[in-house]
């Protein structure tokens, strides 16, 4: 049963949450004003949209409540086909709810209302009187005054009050339900009154430092004899020494000497009333102190060149100029001279090699200050400071860091210079001095975005440092203009873009490089960055259009300039010849190799690689003439290959001066005897017909050129490779040979022929390659191969 009460309550709320939704957009409802005044009239008006669910198809009619009860329909009209209105004489509340409904038959849906106010009505509020002003007059009378409405202020006559006797104000407010009035404000009228400005009548400097001022009230004003409080402000004119001071005496000391004051003046009643205000500033009257010498220190930074000189120099805190007309004189005691005097705080000169010393001194129209000694360095090859940076650390002052000079020069100081790069005329460089314990100083004043070169030089005992100089921004951004792209030289494979470095002042910024965006209609992006004024774009495709982008950078930003097109070219003949004889050439090259290779590829081989016989991977043993002969030029005396062993060989007999050495090749190895050595030989034939696959294996040494090799018959000796010749077992290898020197000497070992005496080379040779056939391919002939 609970669950039956709930689906109920549940519909019925939802039903009722469903007309609510649907008569909250059926209707706007209008006042003219939601706030009304007691017993005025009240007009609403209410217009049913026309998709409004409670009105479709259906007869409706439009009915008002106030206050949730239903307004007479007598007040009700209709101003159109969908807007319905009423008119309420008054309203019965202060707050009236006025709502607008539609009804189909007895059943009525609220569709809109509005709430309508009425503001209470009470007294006015009761008046303050904060300010008072007095315009002073001798005549007394008292009266009331009427305020026009809405009025806060009022001039009250003279007459009506005494200037010096306390008075009471009262300011009372009146409306239609009653009065209100202000509390008691009680006062005396001198005390509020304002003083016209007074007049400064004369000044008088007649005390060193000091000036004493004469003055009056204004005109209309000078009838009055109570004493009042003044205010002087004296401030030095064009800002001489900066400082602005306000004193309450006519007589003002502790001045600057010979300083233009411009000095104001105020008065007021008395500086202990509440009430009293100060009178306007009077008009300024400008006075001097007394003049004496100048006083206090110069800075001073002195630039040698040679025999040229740029002095400069500034005033400290402490100096006073204490007169007119200061100028400045800079001169030499030894030679005595004078080389500028000038109002400016610089000074060009020339001098000679004997000034070691210049002086420079301040002077006006009274006396002169004291000599300022300036020493002459003209050595100025010494070390300078390493790590000089500068960094920005507002928009018109920068961060200035270096390093020390190296430990074994002994610096006194440093001095920085900087001065801006774009004035015009050019500006004169400002300096500082520092003490040489420094690495660190912030330079103000510097505009922003604007270059300024800046140097630092390490001050020695006996000279200046080599300076460390850069450029420098306090702050920077984007340059003013872009860069122009001008093309130098259009290929059809590449393309020169130039352009022109910004102006200087116009930069604002140090340039940290271009980039160059190059790209064609296809949308084929080239970016090329560069720290130049001119790039060549490679690679381009020809006979198409491009267009090119320059962007300049800086550490404050970037500007893009202007897109230009070009069209890339065709290629010409001359271009054309010099790719294609070159791309002939190499492929007949190429053609002409792999042919040589292909088709004569032994022949080949051999010229680029001839054959060279390894003793150690040789098989000797197994020689035949035809395979002794592969890979050398056939000779015109050579037989027919057959099968030849060789079973002999000879040996020199060696001169007595120089024996066998080795006592193994005397004892062991020979059978016979060494006798002297004689015009004739004898020979000694070894046969080895026991073993005739055994050949031996030696390296023919020449006793001079090979040109003259028969002026004296080679000696064989022992090869001095430790490659392996023969097997180790074999029994035929001969025994080892000792090294001889070649010489024409006739050596003491016997060969195993003997020659006649008038025999010709040729028949010796002839008779050894009988002997020895393989001889023949050692022969030297003057041919190319060798």
């Amino acid at each position: 049963m609970a669950s039956v009460w709930l689906v109920l309550v549940l519909w019925i709320f939802f039903n009722a949450l469903i007309k609510v939704i649907q008569g909250s957009s059926c209707a706007k409802i209008h006042t003219p004003a939601s706030v009304v005044l007691a017993g005025s009239p009240v007009t609403v008006s209410c217009s049913i949209e026309d998709d409004c669910p409670l009105t479709k198809g259906k007869d409706f009619h439009v009915a008002w409540k106030i206050n949730n009860h239903f307004a007479p329909s007598n007040l009700s009209y209709q101003e159109s086909k969908r807007t319905y209105g009423v008119i309420i004489p008054s309203l019965p509340d202060t707050d009236t709810f006025i709502a607008c409904a539609v009804c189909e038959e007895e059943n009525c849906q609220i569709v809109n209302g509005v709430l309508v106010k009425i503001p209470p009505l009470n007294p006015p509020a009761i008046p303050t009187t904060t300010v008072c002003a007095v315009v002073m007059s001798k005549k007394v009378t008292r009266d009331q005054y009427l305020i026009p409405s809405g009025a806060h202020f009022y001039l009250i006559p003279r007459q009506s009050y005494a200037l010096l006797s306390e008075v009471e104000i009262n300011v009372t407010a009146v409306n239609v339900l009653g009065n209100a009035t202000s509390e008691t404000l009680k006062l005396i009228p001198m005390e509020t009154a304002m003083f016209d400005p007074p007049e400064i009548n004369r000044i008088e400097a007649d005390v060193v430092g000091c000036l004493n001022y004469s003055w009056s009230l204004a005109k209309s004003q000078q009838w009055l004899t109570t004493a009042i409080s003044l205010e002087l402000s004296l401030k030095t004119v064009n800002n001489q020494q900066n400082k602005e001071l306000v004193k309450s005496k006519i007589n003002v000391c502790d001045l600057f000497h010979g300083t233009n004051y411009s000095t104001t003046m105020r008065v007021k009643y008395s500086s202990l009333s509440k009430w009293s205000k100060w009178s306007d500033w009077s008009d300024p009257k400008i006075a001097t102190t007394v003049m004496k010498a100048p006083t206090g220190s110069l800075d001073t930074w002195l630039k040698v060149d040679d025999q040229n000189a740029q002095l400069y120099w500034k005033p400290l805190e402490n100096f006073r100029a204490n007169g007119w007309n200061l100028f400045y004189t800079v001169e030499s005691k030894e030679p005595k001279n004078t080389f500028c005097v000038t109002q400016e705080s610089h000074c060009f000169f020339n001098f000679t090699e004997k000034v070691e010393k210049v002086f420079l001194r301040a002077t006006n129209a009274v006396s002169s200050s004291d000599h300022t000694e300036v020493p002459v360095y003209r050595n100025k090859g010494l070390g300078s400071v390493s790590n000089f940076s500068v960094h920005p650390q507002s928009e018109t002052s920068v961060l200035i860091v270096w390093e020390g000079t190296p430990a074994s020069l002994n610096v006194t100081g440093y001095v920085l210079e900087w001065r801006p790069l774009c004035e015009t005329p050019a500006a004169l460089l400002s300096f500082t001095l520092m003490d040489k314990n420094n690495s660190s100083t912030i330079v103000t004043g510097l505009k922003p975005y604007k270059p300024y070169e800046m140097s630092i030089y390490p001050k020695y005992d006996k000279g200046i440092g080599i300076p460390h100089t850069l450029v420098a921004y306090s702050s920077q951004k984007a340059p003013s203009v872009a860069p122009v792209l001008h093309f130098m030289e259009i290929r059809h494979s590449y393309v020169k873009l130039h352009w022109d470095e910004i102006p200087l002042e116009q930069r604002n910024g140090i340039i940290q490089g271009y980039t160059v965006y190059f790209w064609n209609e296809m949308n084929n992006i080239k970016v090329i960055k560069t720290e130049e004024t001119s790039v060549v774009v490679r690679d381009l495709q020809p006979h198409t259009k491009y267009e090119a982008l320059l962007t300049v950078h800086t550490r404050g930003g970037s500007l893009n300039g202007s897109v230009v097109a070009l069209a890339t070219g065709h290629m010409d003949g001359i271009e054309m010849v010099l790719f294609v004889i070159p791309a002939c050439l190499g492929l007949s090259l190429l053609a002409i190799v792999v042919f040589a290779y292909i088709g004569k590829h032994e022949r080949v081989k051999m010229c680029l690689w001839p054959i060279i016989p390894d003793p150690a991977n040789s098989s000797i043993k197994r020689w035949t003439t035809t395979d002794s002969m592969q890979g050398i030029p056939p000779f015109k005396e050579d037989k027919e290959p057959v099968l030849v062993y060789l079973s002999h060989f000879s040996l020199l007999d060696l001169d007595e001066k120089e024996p066998f050495k080795s006592d193994y090749f005397k004892e062991k190895q020979w059978s016979h005897d060494i006798d002297s050595c004689d015009e004739s030989h004898s020979s000694v034939r070894h046969d080895s017909e026991h073993d005739r696959d055994s050949v031996p294996y030696a390296t023919v040494v020449f006793g001079g050129p090979y040109q003259n090799h028969s002026s004296c018959p080679p000696a064989y000796v022992r090869s001095e490779s430790t490659q392996p010749l023969l097997g180790a077992d074999d029994p035929g290898s001969p025994p080892p040979y000792e090294n001889v020197s070649p010489s024409c000497s006739v050596s003491k070992v016997q060969r195993f022929t003997t020659f006649p005496q008038n025999s010709t080379e040729s028949e010796e040779n002839e008779e050894l390659y009988e002997e020895f056939p393989m001889l023949r391919s050692l022969e030297l002939r003057d041919t190319d191969h060798i």
